[in-house]
């Protein structure tokens, strides 16, 4: 019998397995499918968002809590490298620009400011000066974070962590769980039983830990228990340059997140909040495992109104997402770069999760959520017929690399908790008071 078996081997899942391996004589699986050669082949349906060579990882934000969570998390990148030996982090720094009368850049400002994040704040002409191969309003101003900032590969990341956490004794399944369930032991004891999709038997075990993210209720993981939580389906595209233009003119791009007006010459068929901004993310060209480098953007949830529904849906959108809508966005990468030649380009998709408080949400003690493309949920000795939250995108950024100590974060809006994994229980929580 295992003490802890984690569900899903993505970002949180495979961070889960690693600190709970740290724990003194437990017995621990991590069960979940690999990534597949061929998503079309897949019979499953399972698809992790991790399956992407880039990532923006940052520490500013609008937001102080996510500021604060940002740096305990990226303080811990080198530690894992080396542990491991595979790098997964590349320092080149983010740019978070946007128009500056709105909440949005402004809070991004003073955040920064109050907690000395190292950054140098410019303006329309500056951002010119400084990256002159990106076009911008003359409204916008922007914020570089030049260290502890840049982009991960959440790939290499989620392979650095499942290795740490088998060479610390955690066995891994690669298979799909089906069902969750308890049942009482001989000697009167609840026990957990995991059937998966290719095991003849369950894996029993004390505690289940689920870190299934957008496919939480599309198999029997929760019975009886309905999640407050809505999928939203997101598309990014990733447009191709060459390697000389990579290693050479675009060598010092930051990662760029953007919210303002935009440049009269952008693109204009993309997703727009309802005041009519645009809102995207962008990572500096990359290397992927073809070969090629790629310039990536995506928008964000909040500008588009479909939402999925079902395990038969999920599956259309990892398999197919939406062309159209990953045209125009390859359209608006090629209008917002000067004098940078683009060929080929694709498109891809995922799933985040939407839920009332936009945040990690613990109310009740014992079951644990997690946010954006990857996120948990605790199935305890007895399971508790509570509801749980999950969070926004920004804490993919993360990866779950700080929930080694228990800090608290104290602002005129929110109170925060943290706490390790410890005795095979993990409780993350947000409170408003």
């Amino acid at each position: 019998m295992f003490d802890l078996c984690i569900v899903g081997a993505g970002m949180m899942g495979s961070a889960a397995a690693r600190h709970a391996s740290l724990i003194s004589g437990i017995k621990l699986c991590l069960v979940g499918p690999s990534e597949p050669q061929d998503k079309a082949s897949v019979d499953h349906g399972i698809f992790g968002a991790h399956y992407d060579e880039g990532r923006i990882t940052r520490c500013s934000d609008p937001d102080p809590v996510w500021a604060t969570l940002a740096q305990e998390s990226i303080k811990r990148y080198r530690d894992i490298e080396r542990a491991s030996g595979i790098s997964f982090y590349s320092e080149v720094g983010a740019l978070m620009v946007g128009k500056t009368d709105t909440p949005y850049i402004a809070n991004v400002f003073d955040v920064a400011k109050e907690q000395n994040i190292p950054t140098k704040r410019l303006n329309s002409a500056e951002l010119q000066e400084h990256f002159p191969y990106i076009k911008f309003n003359s409204s916008d101003g922007g914020l570089f974070e030049y260290q502890n900032a840049g982009h991960i590969s959440p790939r290499k990341l989620v392979h650095a962590q499942k290795m740490l956490a088998m060479k610390n004794g955690c066995t891994y399944i690669d298979d799909v769980v089906t069902k969750v369930h308890m049942s009482v032991a001989k000697n009167g004891d609840y026990v957990m039983n995991v059937e998966t999709k290719g095991g003849d038997k369950a894996i029993v075990c004390k505690k289940v830990l689920l870190a299934t993210g957008a496919f939480t209720e599309l198999n029997a993981l929760l019975p009886g228990i309905k999640v407050d939580q809505v999928l939203c389906p997101l598309t990014v595209s990733l447009v191709e340059v060459s390697k000389e233009q990579a290693e050479q003119q675009l060598k010092s791009m930051p990662s760029v997140i953007y919210r303002g007006d935009g440049h009269a010459s952008w693109h204009r068929d993309f997703p727009r909040y309802e005041d009519n901004g645009v809102g995207y993310y962008m990572l500096p060209p990359i290397k992927y495992p073809d070969g090629r480098y790629y310039i990536k953007l995506g928008h964000f949830h909040g500008t588009v109104l479909r939402r999925l529904q079902g395990s038969g849906e999920v599956k259309e959108w990892f398999l197919n997402g939406d062309h159209q809508l990953a045209e125009q966005t390859a359209a608006l990468i090629k209008s917002l770069f000067k004098d940078v030649p683009m060929s080929r380009w694709h498109g891809d998709s995922c799933v985040v999760v939407e839920t009332p408080t936009n945040r990690t949400l613990h109310r009740h003690g014992t079951c644990p959520a997690g946010g954006g493309n990857w996120r948990e949920r605790l199935c305890c000795k007895k399971q508790r017929r509570d509801r749980s939250y999950c969070g926004n995108d920004d804490v993919t950024r993360m990866g779950f690399t700080h929930t080694t100590r228990r800090f608290s974060i104290k602002n005129d809006n929110w109170k925060t908790n943290y706490h390790k994994v410890e005795d095979m229980n993990v409780s993350i929580y947000f409170e408003r008071f």
